[in-house]
């Protein structure tokens, strides 16, 4: 008698959410309700809400929409460009969270889609894809890891059914100009005649257009290997954007090389999602917003410069992501430890909120600040830790701790009282 098969692993939310877009950028989707909540071994309501969070993720990262008729089958809608971008960006998260699915259904559904024009094996295609891949690597002179190599296979297949269906994505000037001052410009010129040669399909510039985006996205900014014009350009504007931010916020970093080697890392990518509209996640920048404003008001300003030379605005996201970098390495570099502040309230919610506003407006620099009533304050003190007390209301406390009593619109001389309190080591 042989053992019972163990039940199926059950899916996270993530490998769902994966599996059903694939499933929708297929060349051959797989579309209906019922279908989908088989292959992810859940029940319709589950997929239902599956559903739903797609088309938030896919709305708010690549303006597309997921849109279903009355028998329940649904599809993706929205440029050709942002449903490539969206593919780009679920494959390889894909390959990372459900390798399985995505190494064995998903190659299946886009090897099915070269078949109708193009009647090698799989192997054989694979194999060919494989070399092409190497080869490009060679003339990119740029090495890809392992899971890039294999990613790059099925992400190709993808791009080859799309041209054979003339489904082509359309580029501005803007953009147009930007790819082609690339470095990867001339290795995605020769993959693009070779994919044309191999596979039987007329050359299109949109195509060798998009293989530039495709080598770039998979670029891994690194402060050690900004070796191409275009890195360098990016290192020297980083530099100046340290700069001014110094000069702003009278503050400086002790060593800017680890800095700019991180804000490098970020606005590597962030210069391409801004170039290509791609969203990234924005669940913290409202809690960035009021827990730091001035902050990120003085990154904002910083970052004009930046932007001016780039000819872009990048969105509330990017700078929220930035400044918690420069607040990070001006936490590190003055070997600071965030301080606790501790507000006094009275029945004035509007007050004390105006009061804490000011306070975080007061000072760069990451802050915790905790609540306590008046009337328990003066019977019990102050909880461990906290290094200032600041009042709205007046009051006589017997506290060894700095306490300050802030009447609004507060003085030139008070906000420079706070600062130095709360930035002093």
């Amino acid at each position: 008698m042989s053992p019972a098969t163990p039940p199926a692993p059950e899916l996270s939310g993530q490998q769902r959410r994966c599996h059903i877009i694939l499933l929708l950028c297929a060349p051959s989707p797989v579309t209906c309700l019922e279908k989908i909540s088989q292959i992810n071994g859940v029940d319709l309501p589950t997929t239902r809400q599956d559903l739903a969070d797609v088309a938030s993720e896919i709305q708010r990262f690549h303006h597309l929409a997921l849109t279903a008729d009355g028998a329940a089958v649904c599809r993706i809608e929205g440029s050709i460009l942002n449903q490539r971008l969206c593919f780009f960006h679920v494959l390889r998260r894909a390959l990372r969270a459900s390798p399985d699915f995505t190494r064995q259904q998903g190659a299946q559904l886009l090897h099915e889609g070269l078949a109708a024009f193009h009647r090698l094996e799989a192997s054989e295609t694979d194999g060919l894809l494989q070399a092409l891949v190497e080869q490009a690597e060679v003339r990119l002179r740029r090495p890809f890891n392992a899971r890039d190599r294999h990613f790059l296979c099925l992400f190709i297949k993808y791009c080859l059914n799309r041209h054979h269906q003339l489904c082509h994505p359309d580029f501005s000037p803007q953009q147009r100009r930007w790819l082609r001052q690339k470095s990867e410009a001339a290795a995605a010129a020769w993959l693009a005649g070779e994919l044309c040669h191999h596979f039987s399909l007329p050359w299109r510039e949109a195509e060798e257009d998009f293989l530039i985006l495709l080598l770039t996205l998979l670029k891994t900014h690194s402060y050690d290997s900004n070796d191409t014009p275009e890195d360098q350009r990016l290192m020297e504007e980083i530099h100046q954007l340290i700069g001014r931010f110094q000069q702003l916020s009278g503050m400086s970093f002790s060593s800017q090389q680890g800095l700019a080697g991180q804000l490098f890392a970020h606005m590597g990518a962030a210069l391409e999602r801004c170039q290509f509209d791609i969203g990234i996640d924005h669940t913290l920048l409202a809690e960035v917003v009021r827990l730091y404003p001035r902050l990120m008001r003085t990154t904002r300003e910083a970052l004009a410069g930046f932007e001016a030379a780039y000819g872009i605005s990048l969105s509330p996201e990017e700078i929220g992501l930035i400044a918690i970098s420069f607040g990070a390495w001006l936490m590190q570099d003055n070997a600071l430890q965030e301080k606790q502040v501790l507000l006094l309230t009275n029945g004035n919610p509007a007050l004390e909120t105006a009061v804490e506003q000011h306070i975080r407006e007061a000072t760069l620099l990451p802050l915790t600040l905790r609540y306590r009533p008046l009337e328990q304050f003066l019977r019990e003190g102050a909880p461990r830790g906290v290094t200032l007390v600041v009042s709205p209301y007046a009051c006589a406390p017997d506290s060894v701790l700095p306490t300050l009593y802030i009447a609004l619109p507060l003085e030139k001389a008070q906000r420079l009282q706070i600062r130095a309190l709360l930035e002093s080591p």
